[in-house]
C-alpha cells in the first residue's frame, strides 16, 4: 500500500507540476493580449484626443473671429455716432447705479 501511495504522490507531483506550467504558460499569454490591447487602447486615445484638439482649436478661431467681428462692429458705430455712444453708455451707468443701489 505505501508504494501505491508514492506512486500516487509521485502522479499528483507531476500533475501538479504540469498544472503549474500551464498556469504560467496562460499568464504569459494573458499578460501579451493584455499589453497589446493597451497599446491599441492607447493608440485610439492618442488619435481621439488629437481629433478633439483640432476641433478645439477650430472652434476657438471661430470663436475669436466672432468675437473680433463684434468689436469692430461696436467700434464702427461709436465711430459713426460718438455723441449717442457716450449718451447710451452714460445711461446705462446710471442704470446699473440706480439697480445696485436699491439692492442695498
Amino acid at each position: 500500500m505505501s508504494v501505491k501511495n508514492e506512486e500516487n504522490m509521485d502522479t499528483l507531483k507531476e500533475e501538479v507540476q504540469a498544472l503549474r506550467k500551464q498556469i504560467e504558460s496562460l499568464a504569459k499569454v494573458a499578460e501579451k493580449k493584455a499589453s497589446h490591447h493597451a497599446a491599441f487602447l492607447s493608440a485610439n486615445l492618442e488619435d481621439e484626443v488629437e481629433k478633439y484638439q483640432k476641433l478645439a482649436a477650430e472652434k476657438l478661431q471661430k470663436a475669436l473671429a466672432a468675437g473680433g467681428d463684434g468689436v469692430e462692429n461696436v467700434s464702427e458705430r461709436i465711430r459713426q455716432n460718438p455723441l449717442g455712444s457716450l449718451l447710451l453708455a452714460f445711461g446705462a451707468g446710471y442704470v446699473l447705479s440706480v439697480l445696485f443701489r436699491h439692492g442695498k
